[in-house]
């Protein structure tokens, strides 16, 4: 019913090359795996490596050895009172040593008795501590250490490591200081070798405060096994290793350091080899010309005359009365060899005691060239002398006499006033006159003394002393009989220039209370210039006032 349907158009397909795969042509290489060949690890097959691979070792395997308190381990060690020295000593080595109670307290003083007193080094003299005052109330040294370290921006810094020879330490002092502290001094002292004390200064330090203070001073620790501090703490004076206030108090103590085989002992002052006895070439004899002068004179240093009865030098370029004036009369600690040491017998005041009161310690006569002391000679008179409390109340006079045998003292210069408290010097100068054997004289006082006809004065802490010189002759100065400057003022005693000035009341009347000043059996507790203080110190007073 319908038309035939015309020939295709394009040849039909040609059937397939190759039959049909129905499988793979080849196998599969691996099975497939349907599951794990395995079943899983449950945990890792290994301690992860974030875990320690053995248990920590919690405590030590032993209990750690403490530090030994017998002195082979740097440790802190505590004095005890050696019988031998006669002071604390810490027998061990160790990182510090505390006298702990052993200082606390001085000498004898009410409440305050110091054990086995005066804990100063007994390989040489022992100092005595003043007795005067009352514990805590005056001074008194109370605890010394010594500790390995150093002072770091004002602040002890211990290093906890053993006392070493050519190492650091410090020593710290415990005190107790008077009233404000301004009065009251310590002197720090170390020696290398307490068996044989020869003492180095380390510091002189001053009160901080009054009442209880502390003091550090650092060093270097030398070489030595065996050494010893020692703080000298005293009221006023002058540096001391042993002064002699009645309110002083001098203590030390022993300590032991490690030794240090790297440190050496300073090198030997001998020389290696002996010196040449003799000089190999003949001297040079003594120049001829009368031009060259006489050589140089060594000083002299005073002998005692027993005829004279004071210390007298022979010819020298100068004269030194060296210790035989040093203290006064017969007083506490310093009683004066073969006193009084005058001419013509004065008298010295027996009250105070020595370095707390009045005394002149040391006479000498000098000039600036050399030679022998020679009639024409400018020279310098230089007294030695100790000031009380601030040396405001206190006066000298010096006189010199041409003949000592027969002596005419006249006055060089005006009286002087003590420059300072404690040890000072005061000079004068004047020209030597004519005389073979001339005498000079040193008036010391308190309070302002009249000197009477034999120029001495009489007061209870005056000091009077002569020193006798040897002087050669000058023929060009024939006729020089005095040596201060005349002038149409001088009095009929030949007592030097007088200067007259316009009447002064108040000066009046304060030279009138230096005189009962000087004739008074009392003194302040303590000097402020005016001869008074507002309050006492071991003494009673003074009835005396220079100011109403």
């Amino acid at each position: 019913t319908a038309p035939v349907t015309p020939a295709p158009t394009v040849s039909p397909t040609a059937p397939p090359t190759s039959v049909p795969t129905a499988v793979p042509t080849s196998p599969p290489t691996a099975p497939v795996t349907p599951a794990p060949t395995a079943s899983p690890t449950p945990v890792p097959s290994a301690v992860p490596t974030s875990h320690p691979t053995a248990p920590p070792t919690a405590p030590p395997t032993a209990l750690v050895t403490p530090a030994p308190s017998s002195g082979d381990g740097a440790v802190a060690q505590e004095a005890v009172f050696d019988s031998e020295y006669g002071v604390p000593r810490c027998v061990n080595t160790g990182s510090s040593c505390d006298s702990r109670a052993l200082l606390n307290g001085r000498g004898t003083v009410t409440n305050g008795n110091e054990l086995n007193l005066s804990n100063t080094n007994l390989k040489r003299a022992a100092c005595t501590d003043g007795n005067s005052g009352s514990y805590q109330f005056d001074e008194s040294i109370d605890q010394i250490t010594v500790t390995a370290g150093d002072i770091e921006s004002g602040v002890p810094v211990p290093s906890g490591d053993f006392i070493t020879e050519g190492g650091r330490a410090y020593v710290t002092v415990k005190l107790w200081c008077w009233g404000s502290g301004a009065s009251d001094t310590a002197d720090i002292y170390l020696t290398k070798d307490a068996s044989s004390p020869d003492w180095e200064p380390l510091d002189s330090i001053t009160c901080p405060g009054g009442g209880a203070q502390t003091i550090v001073q650092a060093f270097d620790v030398p070489k030595g096994t065996n050494q010893s501090i020692r703080v000298n703490f005293r009221f006023n004076g002058s540096p001391s290793t042993c002064s002699s206030g009645s309110y002083d108090d001098h203590d030390d103590l022993i300590f032991t350091v490690k030794e240090n085989p790297s440190v050496t002992l300073p090198p030997t002052p001998a020389p290696t080899q002996p010196p040449t006895p003799v000089p190999t070439p003949v001297p040079t004899p003594m120049p001829t010309d009368a031009n060259d002068g006489p050589p140089p004179s060594p000083g002299g240093v005073a002998s005692y005359d027993e005829v004279l009865g004071a210390p007298k030098c022979s010819f020298a370029s100068s004269c030194d009365s060296g210790i035989l004036l040093n203290g006064r009369a017969n007083i506490n600690n310093g009683a004066e060899p073969n006193e009084p040491n005058t001419l013509n017998t004065c008298t010295d005041g027996p009250f105070g005691s020595y370095h707390s009161d009045e005394s002149i310690d040391k006479i000498v006569v000098s000039k600036a060239s050399g030679g022998d002391l020679t009639e024409g000679d400018p020279v310098t008179i230089t007294a030695t002398i100790w000031c009380w409390g601030s040396g405001t109340s206190d006066r000298i006079d010096f006189y010199h006499a041409a003949d000592a045998s027969q002596p005419a003292w006249t006055q060089i210069g005006p009286r002087k006033t003590c420059p300072g408290p404690g040890l000072q010097t005061v000079t004068a100068q004047f020209v030597l006159p004519q005389g073979s054997l001339q005498a000079v004289r040193a008036n010391l006082m308190y309070g302002s003394g009249t000197a009477g006809v034999n120029k001495c004065v009489t007061g209870n802490w005056d000091d009077t002393d002569d020193l006798v010189i040897s002087v050669r002759p000058n023929t060009s100065i024939q006729g020089l009989v005095a040596s201060p400057g005349k002038s149409k003022h001088d009095d009929v005693q030949g007592q030097g220039a007088i200067v007259y000035v316009e009447k002064d009341a108040e000066a009046d009347e304060m030279e009138k209370k230096l005189q009962q000043m000087n004739q008074s059996k009392e003194k302040p507790a303590e000097d402020d210039g005016n001869g008074e203080k507002g309050k006492g110190k071991g003494g009673k007073a003074l009835k005396v006032k220079l100011f109403d």
